[in-house]
């Protein structure tokens, strides 16, 4: 049984917020949204954590993935991120396949991701057999990530 079936939504809620305190800690007025990962096991413990520290460096499920383990379980895993993961190279490689290249069992993100060419990871995911919730505390990650949504709405507009 995918992860994501075991954990109640308070615990992935709890995360959700962990994920934003991380996120702070990347640069606000960055070209890449401020982002934060957190990884849960079967029983809801964080047992990794991750956050983009801007444009060029590893994204925050590349650093959480990173600090897991090496002998875990993934497929027992939750990624919880703030932002869907991405879905296409830019200075780094897409989060969706790195989360799929690692076995992670399910992932849960609070906003879908705007932009034409990095949207569609949870798609990706869900293609590749994980469990994928969308839209978890929506409302508070759209809050955190408004600069960055606004400054890619004029972005879009300008093109």
């Amino acid at each position: 049984m995918p992860a994501a079936h075991a954990l109640s939504p308070e615990v992935i809620e709890s995360a959700m917020r962990r994920g934003l305190q991380l996120a702070e800690r990347g640069p606000a007025l960055n070209a890449n949204p401020q982002v934060g990962c957190v990884i849960l096991d079967e029983t809801g413990a964080a047992v990794a954590e991750g956050w983009h520290e801007g444009a060029g460096t590893p994204h925050a499920e590349v650093m959480a993935i990173a600090a897991l383990p090496r002998d875990t379980d993934a497929s027992r895993l939750t990624a919880v991120v703030t932002l869907e993961p991405c879905n296409h190279t830019g200075r780094t490689g897409p989060c969706a396949q790195a989360l799929i290249a690692r076995g992670i069992g399910a992932v849960a993100f609070g906003l879908s991701d705007p932009g034409a060419a990095s949207s569609g990871g949870g798609e990706t995911l869900r293609a590749a057999g994980i469990t994928v919730t969308g839209g978890v505390l929506a409302a508070e990650v759209r809050e955190f990530l408004a600069p960055w949504l606004t400054r890619q709405a004029e972005a879009t507009r300008d093109d």
